[in-house]
């Protein structure tokens, strides 16, 4: 039967091994979330991506929670040398390194699916545009209409489209028109352009994701807070950018 100098040197053992445990679970925590955040400001994480992330971070808090509740027993059990409890600690223990490594690979195997799937999303869209507003003829040929539009208004000549049609449901605004071009080039022109629509209460616009009409929202809500805040301020390729405080006229 092993004597109580040898069970201690176990416990002694054990706690400093948990100790290095804890240390790497919070290391892993902090990786994690620093990925989370990382992914939030890419315009590739749809909500349930970040759920997935937020969830795991959860599960790793609750580790690193129950790792310190485990070295507290271990303590508690170096002074009484009880072999059956601390066979219940080290059980507890391997528990939840199962737990932590299956919530693990859960979020890493969302994270590369939901990643291909915004990619090929992104790729599917690089040469759409979305134009809003543009009054709807009767009988109309969507393709004849946008590539008219397109020539007589944004200066794009002899346009090649895939295809043209309306979405949304129907009411008593003209509804959107999503086009996809053959030429990414000619896409290209025509957003540059679209400046040319200034006060005629039309829009176009990239075909964005989901996930990038998000990013989108929140860089434009960047951009608001810098020109209220009295800084010069617009949105270039989907990005909030800031640039030196306006001049304040003099009286």
């Amino acid at each position: 039967m092993a004597s109580q100098d040898d069970i201690f040197q176990l416990l002694q053992t054990i706690f400093e091994e948990l100790k290095e445990l804890q240390h790497e679970f919070k290391m892993q925590q902090a990786a994690l979330t620093l990925a989370h955040n990382q992914i939030r400001e890419l315009k590739e994480s749809q909500k349930n991506v970040e759920k997935v992330f937020k969830d795991s971070v959860g599960v790793m808090w609750d580790v690193s929670k129950s790792v310190d509740d485990i070295q507290g027993k271990v303590c508690s059990q170096m002074t009484s040398a009880d072999s059956p409890r601390l066979h219940e600690v080290v059980e507890s223990l391997d528990l939840k390194i199962k737990s932590y490594a299956e919530a693990t690979k859960a979020a890493q195997i969302s994270f590369c699916q939901e990643q291909e799937i915004e990619k090929s999303n992104q790729l599917a869209r690089r040469k759409n545009v979305r134009i809003s507003s543009l009054p709807k003829i009767e009988n109309e040929d969507v393709k004849s209409v946008v590539t008219k539009f397109l020539d007589e208004t944004l200066q794009v000549s002899n346009a090649e489209l895939a295809q043209a049609f309306r979405i949304g449901n129907k009411g008593a605004q003209p509804r959107g028109i999503i086009v996809k071009f053959v030429n990414q080039t000619q896409r290209d022109v025509a957003l540059a352009n679209k400046a040319m629509l200034k006060g005629r209460r039309i829009w176009l616009d990239p075909d964005l994701t989901p996930l990038q009409v998000e990013v989108r929202r929140k860089e434009l809500a960047k951009v608001k807070e810098a020109q209220e805040s009295g800084f010069v301020a617009y949105l270039h390729d989907g990005r909030a950018i800031v640039t030196q405080r306006r001049r304040v006229s003099s009286t």
